[in-house]
């Protein structure tokens, strides 16, 4: 692959970037739609449960096969094909007028995301090379941060002011800009030696990753010694081992397994599975901590967490002279035990300077990690199977987002729910239920019990959390060397009698 820098190279960044948006931003905004889902569509708590998740579930089962799908017949026409099903499902979503609908629709974005967030990252990699790559890709993870923490105040402005359906609409000017770009600029590429499809491997792997992200989901809800969550787990434990089984019999595997025993894809794997799951952890617990310990409304708490999108962008800034100056394993470690320090100090906070204090930890560390890990886990692989490796690190952020929540979730569901055992289901439900039967039994003492309970899960929560990310600081200098090997055409496990790629025509 030509290293030379390609001229088009910042409008493209531009375009991977305001694709990225699109499919992390509808995430965070239709939390905020919530309410006025159950409402309209007279959806159950279960039901919406699954409009949300099941979004999830279709994107964390696609991506490995969407990566190498798309570094064998074209980056460029897959990642912007994605990028219009999301749009049509996007439509479908915005004019659902019931749940099965909406499903459906979540499900048709799911897929088109799942072909789009690889595709962003395999792109970035190929016109950006030597000291811009990491740079660019610090952009890439600003932006991911960034959708992620705004989306709570575009929801809570959007959904005020033209109702649920306004959060999908949201989507569709982004998506026709970000295409018309996009075709004129963004240039194609695939490998010249694609080989067939491996479907059955792609089928296990959608199994594995589906079942997981299913208990991961499920587990805070229902215990992780539930029928539904244990028969999960198992059907992720069988279908991961016969996806290894396949991977290393396959004549065309789907992936590489001799990656996986590099210890540099190992720890700069962890580490963005960790930096994410600290951020995923952070922002569960603080949309409840915000409105109900401090009293915010569900728009302040939206911009009550922007300070953590503000940090990181500024901190994605500086993440690669960062990197430059210190190396990669300790530009990793330093950000993820900088965002272990904002996650501890959010845990036990009695104020919102205290939890902007934490957020702005959280959201400089970050920054920092994110672009170093992400360009070690590019620099394991060639830049023929890009979209592979792009693939593998978008499968472990989505799996660090999920286990965020519900590992937070579950400590946290456990504590609370634990010392409120003796009072009624109401108060256990959530804080706010709490305060309203003690209003209505005029009982003071339900809701003071009721908010140390609170107080006391979260701390916990996010200590265990802060704990879960500092680890993975450790891991990273135990793993990662100082600097990368150069990087270029199978640099890095080559592909043995492999025709260079080529620019496709």
């Amino acid at each position: 692959m030509d290293s030379a820098p390609h001229p088009r190279r910042h409008w493209i960044l531009a375009v991977m970037s305001l694709s990225l948006l699109a499919i992390v931003l509808n995430n965070s905004v239709l939390n905020v739609a919530i309410p006025q889902l159950i409402t309209d569509l007279g959806a159950t708590t279960t039901e919406v449960q699954w409009i949300a998740d099941v979004y999830s579930l279709v994107f964390a089962g696609l991506l490995l096969a969407a990566g190498a799908v798309a570094d064998r017949f074209g980056r460029k026409r897959y990642t912007l094909g994605g990028l219009a099903v999301f749009g049509l499902g996007s439509v479908l979503a915005a004019f659902s007028d019931g749940v099965t609908e909406l499903l459906v629709a979540r499900a048709v974005m799911g897929l088109g995301a799942a072909f789009v967030m690889p595709g962003t990252l395999s792109i970035i990699a190929q016109v950006f090379h030597g000291p811009e790559r990491p740079r660019a890709i610090a952009v890439w993870g600003g932006v991911s941060a960034l959708g992620v923490a705004i989306g709570p105040v575009v929801g809570g402005l959007l959904v005020g002011s033209f109702g649920w359906a306004s959060v999908f609409v949201l989507n569709i000017p982004l998506v026709v800009v970000t295409l018309a770009i996009g075709l004129a600029t963004v240039p194609e590429w695939r490998d010249p030696a694609a080989t067939p499809v491996d479907v059955p491997g792609a089928l296990l792997g959608a199994v594995a990753s589906c079942a997981l992200v299913f208990a991961i989901i499920e587990a805070p809800a229902q215990g992780w010694a539930s029928a539904p969550v244990l028969g999960s787990l198992v059907a992720t434990a069988a279908a991961g081992v016969g996806f290894a089984v396949r991977m290393r019999r396959a004549e065309h595997p789907l992936i590489d397994l001799r990656v996986l025993g590099s210890k540099t894809f190992l720890g700069a794997s962890v580490g963005n599975l960790l930096v994410v799951f600290g951020l995923a952890a952070t922002l569960f617990v603080l949309a409840q901590q915000l409105q109900f310990a401090f009293g915010f409304s569900p728009l302040e708490s939206g911009l009550g967490v922007a300070p953590t999108a503000v940090a990181t962008i500024l901190a994605s800034g500086l993440a690669g002279p960062v990197t430059d100056r210190l190396g990669t394993r300790l530009a990793v470690a330093l950000g993820l035990a900088c965002s272990a320090a904002g996650i501890l100090t959010i845990a036990w906070a009695d104020g919102y300077g205290q939890v902007l204090a934490g957020l702005i930890a959280v959201g400089a560390g970050f920054g920092v990690s994110l672009a170093p890990a992400t360009d070690a886990m590019l620099s394991t692989v060639p830049d023929e199977r890009g979209g592979m490796a792009s693939a593998m690190n978008d499968t472990m952020q989505e799996l660090g987002y999920a286990l965020g929540v519900a590992v937070v979730g579950t400590v946290f569901h456990r504590l609370y729910t634990g010392s409120l055992a003796d009072l009624p289901e109401q108060a256990r439900l959530s804080l706010a239920g709490a305060a309203q039967l003690s209003q209505q039994d005029g009982r003071p003492d339900i809701a003071a019990r009721a908010a140390a309970a609170f107080s006391d899960a979260v701390g916990l929560g996010l200590t265990v959390a802060a704990a879960v990310v500092f680890a993975g600081a450790l891991f990273a200098l135990a793993t990662l060397p100082t600097r990368l090997p150069g990087r270029g055409p199978s640099a890095r496990l080559p592909a043995p009698d492999q025709p260079q790629p080529v620019a496709a025509p």
